[in-house]
Parts: structure tokens; sequence; C-alpha cells
């Protein structure tokens, strides 16, 4: 006797699957992708632009401070460290009335905008109005108390470049 099955054909396999085109799955998947990728690129030049100013406004400070040590003027430092944060603050500001500051007000504002309290004394208080006042004598003017206060105010200088609440 002949077993039926065996006048069968024998098992005749699906096609495979083909891998053009994809599924719609896949295409929002990739597009999702796309959508993520160019969102974060979007995002980090916006940052990057945004606080162009303070990597400027950084490199500024080192370069006033070196040329501090080939100059050795502090009153010329302090100006220029005022200078300097005044710019930075109309960049960073430029819905205040930050241009006509100057003394405690321009001392207070930076304070304010920084959380540090180092502008209304210590090194911070030589961007006061005393800046404007007559040569110090040759007792103050001494090499290493200068070097101390520049660096300190350089310090605070740089802190605020980086850390004021735009």
């Amino acid at each position: 006797m002949q077993n039926p099955l065996d006048q069968l054909r024998p098992n005749h396999l699906p096609d495979p699957v083909n891998w053009w085109p994809p599924a719609i799955g896949w295409w929002l998947g990739g597009l999702l992708a796309v959508l993520v990728i160019a969102a974060v690129v979007y995002l980090t030049l916006k940052a990057v632009r945004r606080t162009r100013y303070r990597r400027q406004a950084a490199r500024a400070s080192h370069q006033l401070l070196a040329e501090f040590q080939q100059h050795g003027d502090e009153r010329r430092f302090i100006n220029a460290c005022n200078r300097l944060l005044k710019q930075t603050a109309l960049q960073a500001y430029p819905d205040e009335p930050v241009a006509r500051l100057h003394g405690k007000e321009w001392q207070q504002f930076l304070a304010d905008k920084s959380g540090n309290r180092g502008f209304l004394q210590g090194a911070g208080a030589a961007l006061g109005d005393s800046r404007y006042r007559k040569e110090r004598s040759s007792e103050e003017n001494a090499s290493e108390e200068n070097t101390v206060a520049v660096n300190a105010l350089h310090s605070i200088t740089l802190s605020w470049i980086k850390k004021h609440h735009a």
C-alpha cells in the first residue's frame, strides 16, 4: 500500500521578504531620528551663539591681565576691566539702562546680576568712583599689593563674565 502523502508535491516556501520598500514604521522611525538630530544641532548652535559674547569677554579678560603684566599700570587695568564688564553687560542686558550706571549703582548692578557681593567691597570696590581720584601715594603702589589686587579683580571679573544671570 502506497502512502497518499507521498503523492503531494514538496513544500513550497514563500519568496523571501524584500528589504525595499521598508514598512511605514521604518519610515516614521527614520523621520523621527532626523528630526531629533536636527533639533539637537539647532539647539546646540543656538546655545553656542547665545554664549559667544561670554567666551570673547573671557578671552579679553585674560588678554587684559597679560597686558597688565607688561605695563604694570593698575589704574589702566582697572579701567580696562570696567570697560570690559560694561561691554559684556550691554551685550547681556540690552533692555536695561546699563550704559548710564556708574559708581555704587554700577557695583550694585554687578553684584545683583552675579550674586557675588565682592563687587561691593574688596577687589570689586576698585570699579567704583574711587578710580577717578588722584594718584595714590607711593606706599599704596607697592607692586606686591597691586599684583594681589589685580589678580583678585581679574578673578572677580572673569567670574562675573562666566556666571552672570542673562
